[in-house]
């Protein structure tokens, strides 16, 4: 998947992102509505009507997606579990969550939350189209809702599906959760459903390529091999927490940490600390004080002929809440924090000031150990 997001607009304080690969998506359902679905279902329409029904469609397609994200969200927040942003891309889209559910019922709240709106959704535009077709309204308006209605059916339906991380899958890890009383055994059982859902759904691709399906069939497989590789992280993400339970920051934080200040060049930052240092991002600060963040991927797409003209503070990041964390969080949920950022290195900061810097890989590291001091 790929790794640039564009953040759109937040909602209960949570931003809500789009990948690049969101757009991918967004173009070959709109070709598909344009020139597939709704000439074939509705012909002797002007081509701009087809344009203008494809493309209003996609739209709320990806606004019915938002609604099923932020439904699981709501439930979340409001249940103590923490959700740092909601990110829509090829396959659908994911609430992140900083940690696991505190209990099994509130992780089923938080699955069935989901597909809750998805058919609520797949009701109102159901309505929406009776309505208008019984006012006698022709167009393009009525087959957008009835378009819109049935694919929010197959939304919730296929979220319900038993094949962990989907919805279906979440509500099994809670069934067996409340039934063993172990998280970690049921995160297990649940990634090796949506293991075999993923299989399942890769040879029913290839399968459907053979018989001459090929769009559907390469789509089958593209998401089965998602399934199984979304499966086997989260169970991972399972053994970390167990690991690091009870740990902070500071047990496995750095106290010498390479900063940088935002008026130096991005060629200097280059000749004087990526090539001596060889770190993937660095804080960059005013005294102590952390200002912003500035990564080796941030400046990989610049011509080198800029380099000595642009300051750091021009190219840094600054949303210090993604880009930081504090000495008492949670190593468990850093550890997640760091995954989903493109810097391994988070600064560490208490009262405004940069006290230290926790590392992906230290994490990892300390994960090994105690684990194997718990066995």
């Amino acid at each position: 998947m790929l790794k640039a997001n564009i953040t759109l607009f937040r909602v209960f304080g949570i931003p809500v992102e789009v990948n690049v690969s969101w757009f991918i998506i967004f173009a070959l359902v709109s070709w598909s509505l344009v020139s597939l679905y709704f000439p074939s279902n509705y012909p002797d329409m002007a081509v701009a009507s087809y344009w203008i029904m494809g493309i209003a469609a996609a739209l709320m397609l990806f606004a019915s997606v938002v609604l099923h994200e932020l439904s699981h969200s709501y439930v979340a927040k409001t249940h103590g579990v923490p959700i740092t942003r909601i990110t829509l891309f090829l396959f659908g889209g994911v609430s992140q969550m900083e940690r696991e559910s505190d209990s099994p019922d509130t992780e089923a709240k938080i699955a069935i939350a989901g597909p809750a709106m998805s058919f609520a959704l797949m009701f109102a535009f159901f309505l929406a189209y009776y309505a208008v077709r019984g006012a006698g309204g022709t167009g393009g308006v009525a087959p957008v809702f009835r378009y819109l209605a049935i694919v929010n059916g197959m939304l919730g339906v296929f979220n319900l599906i038993p094949g962990f991380p989907l919805d279906g899958g979440r509500l099994l890890r809670a069934a067996i959760w409340k039934a063993t009383g172990n998280l970690r055994k049921a995160t297990y059982v649940a990634t090796r459903v949506g293991n075999v859902v993923g299989i399942v759904f890769v040879l029913s691709g290839f399968l459907a390529v053979f018989w001459g399906y090929f769009i559907f069939g390469l789509w089958m497989v593209m998401i089965g091999f998602f399934l199984r590789q979304a499966s086997a992280a989260s169970y991972f993400h399972v053994v970390v927490e167990a690991a690091l339970k009870g740990y902070k920051v500071r047990d496995a934080m750095r106290k010498d940490v390479v900063l940088v200040t935002g008026d130096i060049s991005i060629q200097d930052l280059v000749d004087e600390y990526v090539f001596k240092h060889h770190l993937d991002c660095y804080p960059v600060v005013d005294g102590r004080e952390l200002v912003g963040l500035v990564a080796v991927e941030d400046i990989k797409g610049m011509p080198r002929r800029v380099w000595a003209s642009t300051p750091v503070a021009s190219v840094m990041r600054t949303d210090l809440d993604k880009i930081s964390v504090g000495p008492d969080d949670e190593l468990a949920g850093v550890f997640r924090k760091t995954v989903g950022e493109r810097c391994g290195r988070l600064p560490v900061v208490e009262g405004g000031e940069v006290v230290g810097v926790v590392a992906r890989n230290d994490i990892v590291e300390a994960m090994r150990t105690l684990s194997h001091v718990r066995e």
